[in-house]
């Protein structure tokens, strides 16, 4: 993927593994199509995952795992640039806002995006770094989109309530009207599977949690953050101008 891509998207996420469970289809969509640049920024190395007292590992040695293991998804679904943070996993909510604020505006300017996408509201399974993440990025998402011409659009990923009801683990969805995005991602789900597969060491959340194959769905939600489309959009750039 080169410049000259008419849209860029960056993927705004606190641990390895968010991008591929979350949106791996979409952005294997957008990267192999040649319709956009994707970066994505990691803000924590993912060390406090409950899977690593099971593999007798250390923080430290979870760290440095997961942030290689995000690396591998990343080459995998295309990504063009991939930036690393050293929050600390599970302490987004301890920080001064002022200052993930101001790191995050930095990324942002350097990319350019038309797009960004985070997290929703309830942050999917209500974990803190979801929730806080999803204020911190929509803040600086007011601030900046009147001071870049790019940017354009917030999107958060999200579940419909209708296909979360019968799970047993306690998620949150969105009702249709929440939702302004499908995208089919079907023809991309062998390398959203080889993308998932990549963060093997929460494997075990993979084979637990992937209730009803959601991480590999042949569809793909997203909610726009104040807008209300017309009709359901394809795309996460539809409507958008290069």
């Amino acid at each position: 993927m080169t410049s000259v891509s008419p849209f860029r998207l960056f993927c705004i996420f606190p641990h390895p593994d968010d991008e591929s469970f979350l949106m791996g289809g979409t952005i294997a969509s957008i990267t192999q199509t040649g319709k956009g640049d994707v970066a994505l920024y990691t803000l924590t190395r993912g060390e406090r995952t409950r899977n690593a007292a099971e593999q007798n590992l250390s923080p430290v040695e979870v760290a440095e795992i997961r942030s290689a293991e995000v690396l591998e998804a990343s080459e995998i679904l295309g990504i063009s640039s991939h930036f690393q943070g050293d929050y600390p996993d599970g302490g987004l909510r301890d920080y001064d806002p002022r200052d993930i604020e101001k790191d995050l505006a930095e990324k942002i300017r350097a990319v350019n995006p038309h797009v960004l996408c985070t997290f929703d509201v309830q942050g999917g399974s209500v974990h803190p770094d979801h929730i806080t993440l999803h204020h911190v990025v929509k803040r600086v998402f007011v601030d900046l989109r009147e001071q870049l011409p790019a940017l354009q659009r917030l999107c958060f990923c999200v579940l419909p309530k209708k296909k979360i009801m019968s799970w047993p683990r306690a998620v949150f969805g969105v009702d249709d009207d929440r939702i302004h995005a499908v995208l089919d991602v079907a023809p991309w789900r062998d390398i959203e599977e080889r993308a998932v597969h990549a963060h093997r060491s929460v494997r075990r959340d993979v084979e637990e949690n992937n209730f009803d194959n959601w991480m590999l769905w042949e569809e793909e939600y997203f909610s726009f953050y104040r807008e209300t489309p017309q009709s359901v959009a394809s795309s996460l750039f539809d409507g958008l101008h290069p």
